[in-house]
């Protein structure tokens, strides 16, 4: 019998790894500015609406896909630095796949820091008769 404990996050040139049912923080790291807006997406043919932050320092739910409902957050703290990591909770085997951070700065400046984020198996443990 062979059993996944772990996803592989591969992001950029970094690999994270993510135990099934803990949390997992994907990076995202931008230029800090005015009337921010942060959104993460997973990458599907119609674009999984994942986060969406606001420079009113609000977290937008409105439009966001609800597999992933009360299971993302942004370090608060850390977004007037240039932070824009997602926590992601609870990962499952659903959560597999690409992710893309995009950052949004004034009406004049527009930076997208797009990061792509591959998952797979990274273990299996395998049941000996």
């Amino acid at each position: 019998i062979s059993t996944l404990t772990h996803l592989s996050l591969m992001f950029a040139d970094a690999e994270v790894s993510c135990q099934l049912g803990q949390s997992c923080i994907l990076p995202c790291r931008f230029t800090p500015g005015d009337d921010l807006v942060i959104h993460w997406f997973k990458m599907t043919p119609t674009l999984t609406e994942v986060h969406s932050f606001c420079y009113n320092d609000k977290d937008q739910w409105g439009h966001l896909d609800q597999k992933f409902g009360g299971r993302t957050s942004l370090f608060q703290d850390q977004i007037s630095k240039g932070n824009a990591s997602l926590q992601l909770t609870g990962v499952m085997v659903q959560d597999e796949g690409r992710y893309q951070c995009h950052t949004i700065c004034g009406q004049q400046q527009y930076s997208a820091t797009r990061r792509t984020l591959d998952t797979t198996a990274l273990t299996d443990n395998y049941e000996r008769s």
